[in-house]
């Protein structure tokens, strides 16, 4: 079996079963397998690092690990401390319960751990399964099931830079190998967040921010598009925020 050392995270937290899938699809390929995720869930965390808070550590099995952090936390801890005197070659991050797909890569922590991954060129991948589109209802982790076996096995082989995540998102379509599609980042028309006003037991406002499912931007050859044609999206995404279109028209 390769010798491929893997790095395992995610943004669910470390007994969501979305990473207990990741871990069970690494170790076809790999026995170098070290995991460390967030205690709880941090969703919408993005990129961010613990800056104002001490990070503690808690080993819960042989090379599996638990952090009070970010998932940024949970890569930048196993680089700079864990893994730093034999530092990973791939990182896996996911797979999170619900698409990351056009405005969410923005927020996503599933993408922020696996971004981290990449400014430090280690090959990154990000995987998401997205819930109630096609299959409203139903457990959309059968289809993760049937496909990231071979989707893995198939990135694997794919010659890019180490300094790009893949974004990969599996439709919620129950068939075994699912067909892909090389994606670029979408855009919805309308944002999909909502901030609802509430009142506690005591009659003092609070504030929740939600999701609401957002219509359009099926443009062709974006994820959005990809994923509501029931196809497993592989989007190359990259650090570097710079609009070299607006750049080029000032130089």
């Amino acid at each position: 079996m390769s010798q491929k050392r893997i790095l395992i995270t995610n943004d669910d937290g470390i007994n969501a079963p979305g990473i207990e899938l990741l871990i069970n699809a690494a170790k076809k390929i790999s026995n170098d397998i070290t995991i460390i995720a967030p205690e709880r869930e941090q969703s919408g965390r993005s990129q961010a690092m613990s800056l104002a808070d001490i990070i503690r550590l808690r080993e819960i099995d042989k090379k599996k690990f638990s952090i009070s952090g970010t998932p940024t936390d949970c890569v930048m801890l196993a680089i700079k401390q864990l893994m730093k005197d034999n530092k990973p070659d791939l990182i896996l991050s996911g797979v999170n319960r619900g698409q990351n797909l056009a405005d969410d890569v923005n927020y996503s922590g599933t993408i922020g751990a696996a971004m981290e991954g990449a400014i430090h060129n280690i090959k990154s991948i990000a995987f998401s399964q997205v819930f109630n589109l096609h299959n409203k209802g139903l457990d959309a982790f059968q289809a993760t099931i049937k496909n990231l076996d071979s989707t893995l096995d198939f990135v694997l082989d794919l010659d890019y830079p180490s300094n790009i995540v893949l974004n990969i998102n599996f439709p919620d379509v129950f068939h075994d190998n699912l067909k892909h599609r090389f994606t670029r980042q979408g855009k919805r028309d309308v944002p999909a967040h909502t901030m609802e006003e509430r009142l506690d037991p005591r009659g003092q406002k609070y504030y929740w921010i939600g999701f609401k499912r957002a219509e359009g931007g099926m443009h062709d050859g974006t994820d959005l598009d990809c994923i509501q044609k029931g196809f497993i999206s592989i989007t190359p995404i990259g650090p570097d925020r710079t609009e070299y279109s607006y750049l080029k028209s000032k130089i």
